[in-house]
Formats: structure tokens, C-alpha cells, sequence
């Protein structure tokens, strides 16, 4: 995108958010990244599907 400003760890969020949406198990993107699951879900947990945040947001989008 035009404006966007990029730095070193834009590529690895994009890496991870896209990984976590092909499916791929987490014990394979963490060892890609280079880092523990840990480490892992304190700064790529937004990107996780079926995250406890995306699972409130499914049932919130079910309630009249």
C-alpha cells in the first residue's frame, strides 16, 4: 500500500497472520519464525482463528 511504512517485522506478521489462515499447525510456524509458542501467542494471538476474541465476535454476530 502506498504510505505504509515498513519494518522488520511486518513481513513476519504477515508471515504468521497468513500461515494461521491456510491452517498451518502452530508447532510449524513457530519453528519457521524462530521463536517458542509462548512468545508466539503474547505477539501473533490476534491472528490465531478460532481465538477466544474471534469466537465472541462469531456468537455476538449470531444474537439479535
Amino acid at each position: 500500500m502506498i504510505g505504509e511504512v515498513l519494518v522488520l517485522y511486518t513481513f513476519r506478521h504477515r508471515y504468521a497472520k497468513a500461515s494461521h489462515a491456510a491452517g498451518i499447525p502452530l508447532i510449524n510456524i513457530t519453528a519457521a519464525i524462530g521463536h517458542t509458542s509462548e512468545v508466539h501467542h503474547q505477539s501473533y494471538a490476534r491472528f490465531i482463528p478460532g481465538g477466544t476474541a474471534d469466537l465472541y465476535a462469531k456468537r455476538n454476530a449470531k444474537v439479535p
